[in-house]
């Protein structure tokens, strides 16, 4: 009996030890992972500076990825005065109207928004703009107004898809250029579109509407930026 209790107060005694050992092993694990040397970390933070740098050069050359490169885009937004601000919304309003047509599959509607957007576009008076900003909007309006007609006049809404694309790219460049219903506007990314080239358009609200897909894919798209 003496035996049986000097060996289970043996057993006990290993067992503690071996827990004790265990948990300072984890312990003495968990500080070397908690605290990292002084340079190690500071080449660390380096590093995590220069990914945000890498993000941020990327996000601001959103433009650069456009599959059209003859559009002005001006660094500086040009100051425009009420009058032609007003003006240049109503194009983008006319916009949206395009979108959402293309969103809901529908030729008809499609084929109306592009008329009145072509009709928003005629009507912005050049004379109220000047120096690079007049240089920029005659150059998105000559763009404008070719790719509206040809829209118009494909049959098919792929092929108009594929108009509306080249549009959208000329939209964010006047938005970005005239500094336009700031704050109010994202410019979303479908890699899906036109077999996996993907393309952007602009939306007035960050739910994923996708104009390229329509009601086969209307959720595929992602924002990239917010204008």
């Amino acid at each position: 009996m003496k035996r049986r209790k000097l060996f289970l107060q043996l057993m006990a005694f290993t067992v503690f030890f071996a827990f004790t050992s265990c948990g300072g092993s984890n312990q003495k694990k968990e500080a070397k992972h908690s605290k990292m040397p002084a340079k190690q970390e500071a080449m660390s933070n380096d590093l995590t500076q220069k990914d945000t740098t890498g993000m941020h050069s990327q996000h601001n050359s959103l433009a650069d990825n456009f599959a059209h490169k003859d559009i002005v885009i001006l660094d500086n937004p040009y100051q425009v005065g009420e009058a032609a601000k007003a003006e240049l919304e109503q194009v983008i309003d006319a916009y949206l109207l395009l979108k959402d047509a293309l969103v809901k599959d529908d030729v008809q509607a499609t084929d109306k928004a592009v008329g009145l957007m072509a009709e928003k576009v005629a009507a912005v008076v050049p004379t109220r703009l000047e120096g690079k900003g007049l240089e920029a909007w005659q150059n998105h309006q000559a763009l404008y107004e070719a790719k509206l007609k040809e829209m118009l006049h494909v049959k098919g809404l792929e092929k108009k898809r594929s108009y509306f694309s080249h549009i959208s790219e000329i939209m964010y460049c006047t938005i970005k250029s005239f500094g336009l219903k700031q704050g109010n506007l994202f410019a979303i990314f479908c890699p899906m579109a036109f077999n996996g080239e993907g393309s952007y358009w602009i939306s007035d609200s960050k739910v994923i509407q996708n104009p390229y897909l329509g009601i086969k894919m209307p959720k595929c798209g992602e924002v990239k930026e917010n204008l």
